[in-house]
């Protein structure tokens, strides 16, 4: 028997299916939840990986799990203003969530909270001082180490 579950239990399971075994499509995702009896379309399972922050990574569905202090494998590829209080941070499609994630880690004390899309994450500070220690406090989170 199919259910249409809430969306708090979709997403959930959604987790367990994707740490359980990778998934390199939506449809793969689809089907699994299939199995479980749960429905879902295509455009509620992309909402749901956008929310959970889950990345395709190396063609594959993952969670933006990160230790406390690892770096993620990502690049920042730009930083910019938006008024006093507000970073705008640029990266390759789908690391948004991972930076996202990297930056709450870090606890930076100028850092009030991240919101996260595909490309672009929003660093809420708390003042404009605070804005330019922010900045470079978060490009030095992603800064490469030559070997």
């Amino acid at each position: 028997m199919q259910t249409h579950l809430d969306k708090r239990e979709r997403q959930r399971t959604l987790l367990e299916i994707i740490r359980a075994k990778p998934a390199s499509t939506q449809a793969q995702l689809q089907r699994r939840l299939k199995q479980l009896g749960i429905v879902a379309t295509q455009s509620s399972i992309s909402r749901d990986l956008t929310e959970l922050g889950i990345i395709k990574l190396g063609g594959t569905y993952r969670l933006p799990h990160l230790e406390r202090g690892e770096s993620p494998l990502v690049d920042v590829l730009e930083a910019d203003t938006a008024g006093d209080h507000l970073i705008v941070l640029k990266t390759a499609a789908g690391q948004a969530s991972v930076v996202a994630v990297r930056i709450d880690q870090a606890q930076l004390p100028e850092v009030v909270g991240t919101v996260a899309g595909d490309d672009t994450i929003f660093v809420a500070v708390k003042n404009r001082e605070a804005q330019s220690r922010a900045i470079k406090q978060i490009l030095n989170l992603f800064k490469r180490k030559r070997s």
